[in-house]
């Protein structure tokens, strides 16, 4: 964040939206620039907020997760002596994502995963959200979901009315205004919820006031999410993170690994959640209440246009010589098995012989070089080379997983491979030219360690 105050002239400030706290307004790039949003509060920054949100920006810069949190580039000084934070200019916000109706479940529990890691990073530096709500999770234009409004530097200046948000507000909070680490859990919790059900956990019924919704979310538990589509595991940790008493709650780190494993796990139906891009039918039958067991049912799958997704899986290739080259398997961040007494086990899968070079059959060398890793946050650009035009698979390991996953790409010398904020991985290119296997140099993101 750039620490030198900058005039801003207020004609080039386009009016974007008014909150209960600060306007946003939106700033015309330079040439070649990027469009950006500048917040702007309604009195001049204080020393003491101004060195305070200072060193949460720091800090939050430092984070792994970094990329999946909207940072303040400077502080502005506006003609009438008002202080604007610029920053990255995001079109959307979650509740225009959720104005069509519910998020794909697999969508869902990607972004919970996302800002739930987010959240664990930061609270293990001792820094709070303060407002986990739904306009504060924003789609960035890459189509990439980021947190936005991190801190409470600028709360503790500029106090919000709590009655605003009082549906995604966790009860210690509109009790005594206590910010805190649990509170964020909650904030998370709720947020999630109206992606499922394109409703918050408290609906203003007819006839209520926001009293009447401050009083139900103090005394009153929040109804469970059900569907045909929803895991119960996931259905009993919103649960737990909307607990009333904040020791009752799962802290983030929880929730992110739970997540985690619902990313890699199937369903209760047998079926592996589907992270492709497609808005689910059958997010229309979600509802927050307690329903009957549901039917173990097939999905059907349509597409439309998401982009919040887990890792593709692997691919079956038929060609031959590509079955050939998937059949060598790299041993990136894997223990050497224990041998057994005994005759050991028939393979599942017959090997399959390699051509190797001989006196009478050369094999012309080919350098296949595996460039380092763009690492994205929740995506990884992958570049290699070859001296000799091959058939390419890519490998991915997760350290500390279960073995190396296998993308085909074909004969293309680049792809982006999506993975989870946070988690370490390596990456090896084996090309075959039906001839032979070329191996590269397996490359590593995050500081995981890889083994050839």
């Amino acid at each position: 964040m750039s620490t030198a105050m900058a005039e801003i002239s207020l004609s080039a400030l386009v009016p974007r939206a008014k909150g209960p706290v600060a306007s946003v307004f939106l700033m015309a790039p330079p040439a070649g620039g990027r469009t950006t949003a500048v917040k702007v509060y309604p009195q001049p920054l204080d020393r003491r907020t101004y060195a305070g949100i200072e060193t949460e920006q720091a800090k939050l810069a430092g984070l792994r997760s970094a990329r999946s949190i909207v940072l303040v580039d400077s502080l502005d000084e506006l003609p009438d002596g008002r202080t604007g934070l610029r920053m990255e200019f995001c079109p959307q916000s979650l509740p225009d994502l959720v104005s069509r109706g519910p998020l794909p479940i697999g969508d869902v529990i990607v972004l919970g995963q996302i800002l739930a890691s987010v959240l664990a990073e930061a609270h293990e530096l001792g820094l709070v959200h303060g407002g986990v709500t739904p306009a504060n999770v924003l789609e960035r234009a890459s189509g990439q979901p980021a947190l936005s409004d991190f801190g409470t530097s600028l709360r503790l200046r500029f106090p919000r009315d709590l009655m605003v948000d009082a549906a995604y507000t966790a009860p210690e909070v509109l009790r005594d205004g206590e910010l805190s680490e649990q509170a964020d859990v909650y904030g998370l919790a709720a947020v999630l919820q109206l992606a499922l059900t394109a409703s918050s956990p408290f609906p203003t019924r007819t006839g209520e006031t926001l009293d009447d919704v401050v009083l139900r979310v103090l005394r009153e538990p929040a109804p469970p999410v059900s569907g045909p589509d929803v895991p119960s595991a996931l259905t009993k940790l919103l649960q737990r993170m909307l607990a009333k008493e904040p020791l009752e709650r799962p802290d983030a780190a929880e929730v992110a690994r739970a997540l985690e494993v619902l990313l890699l796990a199937p369903d209760e139906a047998g079926n592996d959640l589907d992270f492709d891009d497609f808005r689910d039918e059958l997010a229309t039958a979600r509802v927050a209440q307690i329903p009957p067991p549901p039917a173990p049912i097939k999905r059907s799958v349509k597409k439309a246009g998401r982009q919040w997704k887990k890792p593709s899986k692997s691919l079956v290739i038929a060609a031959a010589a590509v079955v050939a080259l998937l059949a060598v398997v790299p041993v990136m961040m894997q223990q050497p098995e224990p041998k057994q007494a005994g005759p050991a086990p028939a393979p599942t899968t017959p090997p399959i012989p390699v051509p190797t070079a001989t006196e009478s059959s050369p094999v012309p060398a080919v350098r296949l070089e595996l460039k380092p890793p763009k690492d994205n946050g929740t995506s990884v650009v992958l570049e290699w080379t070859s001296s000799k035009p091959l058939v390419y698979a890519v490998y991915l390991a997760e350290q500390g997983g279960k073995g190396a996953q296998t993308t085909y790409k074909g004969r293309g010398t680049s792809m982006t491979v999506k993975v989870i904020p946070g988690l370490k991985y390596c990456f090896e290119v084996q090309g075959t030219d039906a001839t032979a296997i070329y191996v590269s140099k397996p490359q590593p993101i995050r500081g995981a360690t890889c083994q050839n």
